[in-house]
């Protein structure tokens, strides 16, 4: 029996219509409204491994206990390769963790983020 498999490309948005969304987005969540969006929305700000610069990016999250899992489909999780110290605002509150990347898996990649203390 054949089995086909399909692999899901994801288009990327034009740049413009990218940072515009992420600004919004993230104003919302470091404001006082931010549980508007908190319950499914995190801001992720994490150092790039060659440039050295700090970036944030929101992003979509399911909580498992202490650990935050979510999917990327953008290459930027390259730079969480190797156990990366993360830091998260999560529900208003900035919180430190660990990153694990997974298996890239059709052009996705899981990455969970385990908080400390």
């Amino acid at each position: 029996m054949n089995e086909t498999h399909t692999i899901v490309r994801h288009p990327r948005p034009p740049r413009p219509a990218r940072i515009l969304v992420n600004t919004v987005v993230s104003t919302i969540l470091r404001s006082r409204w931010h549980s508007m969006r908190s319950g499914q929305l995190l801001l992720l700000t994490f150092t790039g491994r060659k440039s050295g610069k700090e970036f944030t990016t929101p992003l979509r999250y399911v909580q498992e206990g202490e650990t935050l899992r979510m999917t990327v489909v953008y290459p930027w999780w390259k730079n969480l390769v190797g156990e990366a110290t993360v830091r998260v605002l999560l529900r208003g509150q900035m919180r430190t963790g660990i990153a694990e990347v997974l298996p890239e898996k059709d052009g996705e990649v899981v990455v969970k983020i385990h908080l400390k203390g």
